[in-house]
């Protein structure tokens, strides 16, 4: 049987966030007087905004700063950002379309809801998801199976009867805990150990190819 709930990770899975993250950091350190370089930026990617921010001020000997001011600031052009031009990977709309009264649809991410709920507004997306859990729900990040679970209580859901949509081994790591079928895509990371067990698809373009790796057929029931 296909599943009932297709629960999709945000950023590097719907969203190609990377960028936001990073040059927000940028802009946002250039009112310090900061000018960061890429390659210091780029942590920002993978990283809790808080850790990330309070790691860079400890660095430069700035233990009193305040933190959640600047991750304030960041937050705010980050959703600029996201409204301005939403980066949506390649086929997302049209398997979101192919899904729509075949299963439910949720966002499962440690992100900030704003910035999931920016972005499905901009790219036409949001009347298809029922459920975002994010950073506001509190559950543990990633690789703790903590948001998932929270996920598929609120949906009503059993771990079999639905399915994960991941891009990294710590969100894939979580979805095997929380005990749910996972499915890989790599977008910009080929196929490798990282996907353990969980099917693979390299990117949303062929719709055929990853309705059939979710369970679904091609076609709608009629």
């Amino acid at each position: 049987m296909p599943p009932t709930a297709v629960l999709f990770d945000f950023d590097g899975v719907i969203a190609d966030t990377e960028n936001y993250h990073v040059a927000a950091w940028q802009r946002t350190l250039i009112r310090m007087g900061w000018e960061l370089a890429d390659e210091a930026a780029a942590p920002s990617a993978e990283m809790d905004d808080r850790a990330f921010a309070a790691e860079l001020f400890a660095a430069r000997g700035l233990d009193e700063a305040d933190v959640e001011g600047w991750v304030r600031k960041k937050q705010d052009l980050t959703v600029q950002m996201i409204r301005l031009h939403p980066r949506i990977y390649l086929g997302v709309a049209e398997l979101f379309r192919a899904l729509s009264g075949r299963a439910r649809l949720a966002v499962v991410s440690t992100t900030w809801r704003e910035n999931v709920e920016a972005f499905l507004d901009a790219a036409g997306l949001a009347d298809a998801v029922e459920l975002i859990v994010a950073k506001e729900d509190e559950a543990a990040p990633k690789p703790a199976p903590d948001a998932y679970l929270l996920a598929l209580e609120r949906l009503g859901a059993a771990p079999a009867d639905a399915i994960a949509v991941e891009h990294s081994p710590e969100g894939l790591a979580a979805a095997s805990a929380a005990g749910l079928p996972r499915l890989a895509v790599g977008h910009r990371r080929e196929r490798g150990d990282w996907i353990g067990e969980a099917r693979f698809v390299p990117s949303f373009e062929d719709l055929a190819e990853v309705l059939e790796q979710l369970g679904f057929s091609e076609r709608k029931p009629s």
